[in-house]
This record gives structure tokens, C-alpha cells and sequence, in this order.
């Protein structure tokens, strides 16, 4: 959560996975084999969800490559896809949202009418029957190139090994019995009706973790969240449908970590009834003030951390203020459990003491998992009697799609609830990873996109870290460009966030991408090598983020220097690294295109119209001239929600003057009066009530959403 902007964090969908939108429909052969579906049937039904319910679509591909309509869940996850037409068996995709995180994932059905769920167990069965990865991985592989309509054959091959009776048939046994310690009522995993209520099979779901098999020879685990403990495994063959892989196992808990695991059942359904309580204190109309402070202080435990200075008193004072969290219906939630304890990394001491140190050291595939799995107190804490006391949570905010991982204590106070868990704060400086997906227009009206990877952090915040200068952001994909390299990708290489590039004027009060490449000029985010690789005159080394790797649920390890200095990577004193877990990546510049009138608002006038009309306000007060610009709202297909607009006056390199301004999600139009929501002034002469030289030779105006998770950004640049 951001205290200074008082702005929950955002989030967003996969980007291949969303291809298939508009792709119904569509005949042709393939070269799997086909089977009747049943009689008089021509739907599927289900649920979809992670443990929370996943808000999207589900798409169904049949035994020719053909693609179904699109289906919408409910709110508590169900959908109907309709198959009429269609042939037997069927893949099926889901993409959206659940609890904030970024979700795709599959399954299979092999005839019509059959009930079909969709979470992460039957994302493991598709992919131990098919013998590949599932995920992302298998819905891209199942996307229709353009112009076609149909699936290719790669995607009719692993439908074919999947629906295979006995293949199909031993993955669903093998992922049973890993979860048959929870499953106490045995349900199908596959074909088991369940709702997305926090009970029965979305109650096993809540409990554990399934880390997929991302590649071929790779292995997928589920584990029990609550002691860290290892359900079952599942490795891939070397090929894809092939053979020789170990056959899946299945491990019961110990004696006492079932006993944690018991105890900790009731932790998330007590932690979401006192985020209700907490939430209820916000009613959907009026002013957004709390309806009783005394129990809005009550929820914030003593302590809460979100950076330095940034303590239980702030958080209390920021849930009251209305320039801060406190809005009409302001709603937190808890989507599930983190996947490992969040806390901040030990970076003293010798051995395994030392986090830092021991990660820094690991030849592992997997470091940081092997240091946070290492950890004695997991994502759930619990004190000498088994009893949980603390837990690391998924938090959603309703209003802005977005997830964050925060922990909460259990204390006797019961001010707020009966159950006395309180929020504790996410234990590290403020910042964020949200996706972003730009459209920029500029004074000739040529339109560019652009996918951003930003690591985002105030300079102020990271000053407030004993005195942080830079920070070092390294996990997976993150690398450099190598324009030899057929996808780009380059070595491996942590992004370093600094103060300032050399001989680059300095624009706001955000860290920058160390890196004098004039594709990132001030900015606080980086593109995916792929991208790069497309794009000429991009030279080797450039940091670039390999989005074949980079993937929700994925953790990063932010290390913080002070005394760095630029250009020596040796230089600097570690004076703090913590993880944090990325919920969602940019969409794909494909689907913001084809969908640009769901994705993005659209500027249709501004007041001064001109570059040059702007330049004959220099002397006078920005405030007072009225500046004002309509836009078009965005269709309401994938729920954008509109939030901010912006203004920002350039003179050549040199930024003078950004303005910001919260609107409603209504509204049409933005105008700057003599108090924007937010002023910064990089050139110090300039403010918004005076406008000093050099005078504005760039003007542009834009919009921010949140659509599918990410910030959606429309930038218009004024005419000479």
C-alpha cells in the first residue's frame, strides 16, 4: 500500500493468453483424433478459481482447433461455456484476475456437458497427462495466429495426449492423492462441482501451493502453505508427450504438521471477517470518512511497517483521511496466502544467518525459494501450542485490482473483531512492481505502444532506508539485450535503480533505470528483451526483463545500497534487501491494439489546444488559465476503471512542470484548477501557480486506467 499517494497497488493479465479474444467461431482440420460429445449436450460448466474466485473469461478448444464463444464468470468464479457445434475432446482456458493476481490456466473435458473446473490442480493435470508445461506456456501455444481462426497443431497435439483415457486418468489419480490429506471429502479435483466460497475444494485450494513445471525435464510441486511441506511432486518427460518421466508421488504431513496445518484452516476465514469489519466502516455512498475511527485505529497493530516512518500511527491516520486510503466504499480483502514468509532478508551475521550472504552464494536454480523455504516461521506463524499468531496474506483492493502481500498478527484486542487479527504492513520500504501498457500519440498523430516492467520507488522512500542511494532488483528474467540472441535475451543481470543517469536532466522524484540508453530517459521501468530485440539501434546491454521467465507469483529480492556510486557496481554498503512477489505483467501490444477502445480513454480535445498557446502562459499562473481536456471513456468489456489525468510541459530534455489530478470514474473531461492533486516542479523555478522560462516547447496530456491489472496510459502531445 502507498501511503504518499494514498493509491492501492494495481495489477494484470497474461499477455499471450488474451489473443483468442474476438476468435470464435472458425472450422478446419486437424490432426488429432475426434469423439462424439453426448447427446443433446452442448455446454460445459464450472468453476474457476485459486482458493478466490477468478474474474474473466474461459474459452474452449475443441479436437479441430476450433474456438468457443467466450464465457464470463460469476462472482463466485462459475461459468457455462457453450460448445454447441463443437467436437469432443476439449481444452480450456481461463484469463483474468483472482484476488489481484494475474491468472491463466487449463484444463480438459473430454465431452460435452460434463462439469469442468479450472484452478492450478487441473493446470497440473493437463500438464502431467500431456507431458509439457501448462500455464501460460500451453494458452499461448494454443493462440490462433492472425489471420487464423483455429488452434495450430502444436495445441491439437497436447489436447490429444491429455484427453487420453489413460494418460488423463493417472494425473487425476496422482494429483488426488496429493491432496487427499485436505480433501477430506474426496472430491474430483476435475470434474468435483465446487463454488469459490472459501469451502470444500476452494478451501484445499486456499491451503496450497502449486509451483508449475515451466519447462520440459522440470518439476511441478504442491506444497502445504502452512508448515512449508511438500505434498507431491510431478516431473516432465525431456519431449513433450514423451516418456521416461518419474512417476508423480504423493506425501502424506507429519504427525505435527498436520496438526499446524488443522490449526491453521481457520486463519484465512477469521483474517476475511475482520477485513470485512474493517471494510463495512466505509459505506459505498457519502464523504469515504470511517463510520467509527476507534475501530479503524484498532485495526492496525503496533507493529505495522511500510518503510521507514511509515508506522502504525501513519497507516491509522491514512485510513481516516480522506486524501489518503479513506474513500466510499473502500474494501480490503484477503485473496489467500502469500507463498513464503514476506519478510525483510537478514543481511548480518555468518552462515545461514545470513540470508543475503546465502543467497548471494547459491548455485541453485532456485535461490531465493531455498532461502525463504529455510525460514522457521513460514507464510504462517505459529507460537509453542501449534497455535497460529501471525500470516502473510494476498491482500486485494477491490476498488483497484490490486494485490499485495502484507502480514497480520492475531492479538487479544477485539475492538474491531472478535477473532483480533490485525494488519501489520507488507514490513518493507514502499514500492511497487504494477505492469504498465502505454499509448502515445504524437503532434502528427503517429501512434506508438509500449509494455513496461517498472520497479518503482520514491527517492524520498529510499532515502528514508538509512540513507539509500541505488537498489538492485534481481529474480527471474531479469537480463540485458543481446541482439544476437534470436529472443534477445542476454546474461543474466540484476536492474539497478539510481538517482540520476549522468548528463540526463532529472525529471521527478522517482528512482531511474541505470542505464544512459535514451529508450529509458528518467524512467523507472524496463521493456522485455523480446520487445527490444524488434526495435533497431537498441545497443547489447541494455537491461531488459525476459518475459518468457517473468511470470505472476514470481519473487524478486530488492537489495538497497547507500554510499553507491555511479558506474562502479562494487561500491556502496547493503543497508537492507527484503522480497517481494509480482502479481501480473504487461498485456501483449497485440491485444491492447485490438481492443484499444476497452483499453484505453482517449483524449478528444485540450484547452490551450497548442504548444505554442501554452508557451504565452509563461508569467502567469498555470492554475488560473483554465487548462482543460475531454476525453472518451473506454468500453466497460474488460472494466477499466479510469483514475487520473495528467499534464506535463517539456522544454527540449529538460521537464518543467508534471501535474496530476484524480478524477471519477465517470467523468469526461479534466481540468486543472489552481490545486491538482499532485504538483512536481523538476525545473525549481517552476510551479503550478507560476510559470517561469524557458517557455514549454512540448505539451502532452494524458490518462491513466487500471484495465486487466494494468496501468493503462493514454498520452496525447499538443500541436506546435
Amino acid at each position: 500500500m502507498r501511503l504518499k499517494s494514498g493509491k492501492l497497488v494495481l495489477t494484470l493479465v497474461s499477455a499471450t493468453a488474451l489473443l483468442l479474444t474476438g476468435c470464435g467461431g472458425g472450422g478446419g482440420g486437424g490432426s488429432t483424433a475426434a469423439s462424439s460429445t453426448n447427446s443433446g449436450a452442448t455446454t460445459l460448466p464450472g468453476t474457476g478459481a485459486i482458493g478466490a474466485p477468478i474474474s474473466g473469461q474461459v474459452y474452449a478448444i475443441d479436437a479441430y482447433g476450433k474456438v468457443s464463444p467466450a464465457a464470463t464468470t460469476s462472482a463466485l468464479g462459475a461459468f457455462t461455456v457453450d460448445v454447441g457445434g463443437m467436437t469432443a475432446p476439449f481444452i480450456l482456458r481461463i484469463t483474468g484476475l483472482a484476488g489481484g493476481k494475474q491468472v491463466v490456466l487449463n484444463s480438459v473435458a473430454t465431452a460435452a456437458g460434463q462439469t469442468v473446473n479450472i484452478t492450478p490442480l487441473t493446470d497440473l493435470i493437463v500438464s502431467i497427462a500431456a507431458g509439457q508445461p501448462a500455464g501460460s506456456t500451453l494458452a499461448a501455444l494454443c493462440t490462433p495466429v492472425f489471420p487464423a481462426t483455429v488452434a495450430p497443431v502444436g495445441c491439437l497435439s497436447a489436447l490429444a495426449a491429455a484427453a487420453n483415457t489413460t494418460k488423463l486418468n493417472a494425473a487425476v489419480t496422482a494429483v488426488t492423492a496429493m491432496i487427499a490429506p485436505l480433501n477430506t471429502a474426496g472430491t474430483n479435483p476435475l470434474t468435483g462441482a465446487f463454488l469459490a466460497d472459501g469451502t470444500g475444494m476452494d478451501a484445499v485450494l486456499d491451503q496450497i501451493l502449486v509451483s508449475p513445471a515451466e519447462a520440459q525435464s522440470a518439476m511441478a510441486t504442491v506444497t502445504l502453505i502452512a508448515t512449508n511441506t511438500t505434498l507431491g511432486t510431478a516431473s516432465l518427460p525431456a519431449t513433450a508427450a514423451g516418456t521416461g518421466a518419474a512417476a508423480p508421488t504423493a506425501t502424506a504431513p507429519s504427525g505435527a504438521a498436520a496438526q499446524q496445518s488443522t490449526n491453521a484452516a481457520t486463519v484465512l476465514p477469521e483474517i476475511r471477517t475482520c477485513l470485512a469489519a474493517l471494510s463495512v466502516l466505509y459505506p459505498v455512498s457519502g464523504t469515504g470518512v470511517p463510520t467509527d475511527t476507534a475501530k479503524v485505529d484498532s485495526a492496525v497493530d503496533n507493529s505495522f511497517v511500510n518503510g521507514a516512518g511509515s508506522s502504525a500511527i501513519a497507516m491509522r491516520a491514512a485510513l481516516k483521511s480522506t486524501s489518503a486510503f479513506a474513500r466510499p466504499g473502500l474494501t480490503l480483502t484477503a485473496a489467500g496466502f502469500a507463498p513464503f514468509n514476506m519478510g525483510p532478508l537478514t543481511t548480518t551475521g555468518t552462515g545461514a544467518a545470513n540470508e543475503l550472504a546465502t543467497l548471494q552464494a547459491s548455485s541453485s536454480l532456485t535461490p531465493i525459494a531455498d532461502v525463504l523455504n529455510a525460514r522457521s516461521n513460514k507464510a504462517i506463524g505459529f507460537d509453542g501450542n501449534n497455535v497460529p499468531v501471525s500470516a502473510w496474506i494476498r491482500m486485494h483492493g477491490e476498488q483497484d485490482q490490486t494485490a499485495f502481500n502484507m502480514k497480520m498478527v492475531k492479538t487479544s484486542d477485539i475492538t474491531l473483531c472478535a477473532q483480533g487479527w490485525k494488519l501489520a504492513g507488507i514490513q518493507h520500504m514502499d514500492m511497487h512492481m504494477d505492469p504498465r501498457i502505454s499509448r502515445a500519440t504524437d503532434k502528427q498523430g503517429v501512434v506508438t505502444y509500449k509494455r513496461l516492467w517498472p520497479a518503482h520507488a520514491e527517492k524520498a522512500d529510499l532515502a528514508a532506508e538509512n540513507s539509500a542511494n541505488a537498489a538492485f532488483i534481481f529474480g527471474a528474467g531479469m537480463s540485458v539485450l543481446s541482439n544476437a540472441a534470436a529472443d534477445g535475451v542476454g546474461a543474466a543481470q540484476a536492474l539497478a535503480l539510481i538517482t540520476i543517469n549522468a548528463g540526463v536532466s532529472d525529471a521527478g522524484s522517482t528512482m531511474k533505470v541505470g542505464s544512459n540508453a535514451s529508450i529509458y530517459q528518467n524512467s523507472d521501468g524496463i521493456q522485455s528483451c523480446q520487445d527490444l530485440k524488434a526495435l533497431t539501434g537498441v545497443a547489447d546491454g541494455v537491461p531488459c526483463v525476459d518475459e518468457s521467465k517473468a511470470a505472476p507469483g514470481k519473487v524478486y529480492i530488492w537489495i538497497l545500497k547507500s554510499g553507491y556510486t555511479i558506474g562502479n557496481s562494487n561500491s556502496g554498503t547493503v543497508v537492507g534487501a527484503f522480497p517481494f512477489q509480482l502479481h501480473g505483467v504487461p498485456m501483449s501490444k497485440a491485444f491492447a491494439i485490438a481492443n484499444a477502445s476497452s483499453v484505453f480513454a482517449t483524449t478528444t480535445s485540450v484547452t490551450p489546444a497548442t504548444t505554442t498557446a501554452f508557451a504565452g502562459l509563461v508569467g502567469t499562473s498555470l492554475g488560473a488559465a483554465n487548462i482543460t481536456y475531454n476525453y472518451t471513456q473506454q468500453s466497460s468489456v474488460y472494466g477499466s476503471k479510469i483514475f487520473e489525468c495528467g499534464l506535463q510541459l517539456w522544454a527540449n530534455n529538460t521537464s518543467l512542470v508534471v501535474a496530476k489530478q484524480k478524477v471519477a470514474r465517470t467523468s469526461t473531461s479534466c481540468t486543472f484548477g489552481a490545486n491538482p492533486t499532485s504538483v512536481s516542479s523538476p525545473a525549481t523555478s517552476n510551479s503550478f501557480s507560476l510559470l517561469a522560462s524557458p517557455a514549454p516547447t512540448a505539451v502532452y496530456a494524458w490518462t491513466s486506467s487500471m484495465v486487466l491489472g494494468n496501468l493503462a496510459g493514454s498520452t496525447q502531445q499538443l500541436p506546435d
